[in-house]
């Protein structure tokens, strides 16, 4: 059968976990419990899995997405038991009398650890799965060693990194502790969908007694997926087509209609609320984060808006606006996270989605942004990282009074188009490699107003006119820079372009004190993900020190960081 479905974006467990149901219009006898990986595959796979969802319900399937305990939006502490068990509960109220668990990656861990403790589970999907808790941990801590390199800062005492997460030393030990029960297949339907391989399909090593019980499939495309950047990876289509006919193969829907139950938008933990809403001419989602005293005059509160990097949803690496989000509320500043048109819940997903990176869509996302919250600027503040400093620094400056641009490592003034990734062949590569060679030679060589005019026609970048624009407009701005960042700082013309922009703002008089002030800091070890935890920590120490000092809370405190205190307007 194939049905409409409807979506729920809700909190569970009275704002413990944040969810989003997926239900049919007709059908939901069998209900699926969707529990997603940890770390940075969350990041990669989260428009894989509501396109995964959005294909269940359009088969009469209801299905639930949540994040963890302690992961992604939710408000608890980290758990991997509280986020499964609500979402399951959730769907049984809504009227599912079956309920299968599916994990993808790390995620099928998790669920198959529920599928044994739950005795109404009625199956279990096994999606590109995990070999175990342990390889799982020692893999992800390799790619964390890999991608922070030998800029790493050290790890707190008592805590373990890895690729877009951290976990106290005993959550660790919990999860290289989880594996698989052989046991299952005996008491309900078992699909393993594993990766092709020119070897034949392989199973986990815990499961390998009971390969003659389980279903093995095999499906493509996971290596464009879990294994890659979120700017380069894709949805694997065909995956998802073969995991949804194998449930539609095992388990009746029925003709019912499901119970769709009421939202739950606003979440009170402690001193803390958070509500979801939607804006904007695209329905953007978003997190309203503030302090529970500020009651009905919250929305005159001052507010920052939070843009993530790259292609990813609203959480932020190792879940750092998650993090910066409650930390300005309890500073009485709102702040509002949000998912760019492309990510996260935001526009609906298809299979074959561009990248919308650098778009000027995203410069009207920010837009959108500013005009829901309805501030006047002296009440608005930008905190970006990567993508996000660009956005804000380009995107209706004149609306903040300062803009945050942490990991700034882009300095184009034309947004690019939509990208489909395709993989080049080694011959075309020569040509970009060329161009930057040239590109590096000119800006050596050209005065700063013909690289200026050069960047704005698209034809190379440079650190200047972004900045130049929003110091012009009144903005104060601060750039956080690690090594990576700072090496594309110098060969973009950023040095020289402070000094610039320093001298034109030094003068006195009415023009002098209308410039914004530009600060830039550069630290000497931290990646540019903010992986690792000392940059983090500083470019949320950064951020709300700034935020604080500049919507005139407190008195300001120490010289951000490295750099220099921006001089009081007149």
């Amino acid at each position: 059968m194939s049905a409409e479905q409807r979506t729920v974006d809700t909190w569970l467990g009275d704002g413990a976990v944040l969810a989003t149901l997926h239900l049919p219009t007709i059908g939901g006898a069998t209900g699926v419990v969707i529990c997603p990986p940890l770390g940075y595959e969350y990041s990669v796979a989260y428009r894989t899995l509501r396109h995964l969802a959005d294909r269940l319900a359009t088969a009469g399937f209801a299905a639930i997405r949540f994040d963890h305990a302690g992961f992604g939006d939710s408000m608890a502490e980290p758990s991997l038991d509280m986020g499964a068990r609500l979402a399951a509960a959730e769907l049984r109220i809504a009227g599912a009398d079956r309920i299968v668990y599916l994990g993808l990656g790390s995620g099928a861990l998790v669920a198959s650890r529920h599928a044994t403790d739950d005795p109404g589970a009625a199956g279990l999907v096994l999606w590109d799965p995990a070999g175990s808790g342990r390889a799982w941990l020692r893999r992800q801590s390799a790619l964390y060693t890999i991608e922070v390199g030998d800029v790493a800062d050290q790890a707190p005492e008592g805590v373990v990194e890895v690729a877009g997460a951290e976990f106290t030393r005993e959550f660790a030990d919990r999860i290289a502790a989880l594996d698989y029960d052989a046991s299952l297949a005996e008491r309900m339907p078992v699909l393993v969908a594993v990766r092709e391989s020119s070897a034949g399909p392989t199973l986990p090593k815990a499961l390998r007694p009971a390969k003659d019980a389980v279903t093995v499939l095999e499906v493509p495309g996971h290596e464009d997926s879990l294994d890659m950047s979120s700017i380069l990876a894709s949805i694997p289509a065909a995956s998802v087509t073969v995991v949804t006919d194998w449930m539609r193969r095992s388990f009746a829907v029925g003709d019912g209609v499901l119970r769709v139950p009421a939202p739950v938008t606003t979440a009170v933990v402690g001193d803390l609320v958070e509500e979801l809403v939607r804006f904007g001419p695209h329905d953007l989602f978003g997190i309203v984060t503030r302090h529970a005293w500020s009651g009905s005059g919250s929305w005159e509160a001052p507010a920052v808006v939070l843009h993530n990097g790259s292609a990813e949803h609203r959480v932020g690496a190792t879940r750092h606006q998650v993090e910066l989000a409650r930390r300005l509320a309890m500073r009485g500043i709102r702040s509002l996270r949000f998912d760019r048109r492309g990510t996260g819940e935001s526009t609906p997903v298809d299979a074959h989605e561009p990248s919308m990176l650098f778009t000027q869509a995203w410069l009207d996302d920010h837009a959108a942004a500013v005009d829901y919250l309805d501030l006047p600027r002296e009440r608005l503040g930008v905190v970006g990282m990567c993508v996000g400093g660009w956005i804000g620094l380009v995107s209706r400056p004149e609306s903040a009074r300062f803009v945050a641009a942490l990991a700034l490592n882009d300095h184009r003034v034309v947004p690019q188009e939509p990208l489909v990734h395709r993989p080049e062949s080694g011959a075309q590569e020569l040509a970009p490699a060329l161009r930057d060679r040239l590109v590096a030679g000119a800006k050596r060589h050209l005065p700063s107003g013909l690289l200026a005019a050069l960047a704005s026609r698209g034809v190379l970048r440079f650190a200047e006119p972004n900045l130049r624009r929003a110091l012009a407009a009144g903005t104060d701005v601060v750039v956080l820079l690690g090594p990576e960042d700072a090496a594309v700082w110098r060969a973009h013309g950023g040095p020289a372009a402070e000094r610039r922009l320093r001298r034109s703002g030094s003068g006195s008089g009415a023009r002098a004190r209308a410039r914004g002030s530009l600060t830039v800091v550069e630290r000497a070890s931290g990646d540019h993900a903010l992986y690792s935890p000392g940059i983090r920590s500083a470019a949320l120490d950064l951020s709300v020190e700034l935020a604080v000092r500049e919507f005139g809370l407190a008195e300001a405190g120490s010289p951000i960081s490295a750099g220099r205190l921006r001089p009081e307007r007149g």
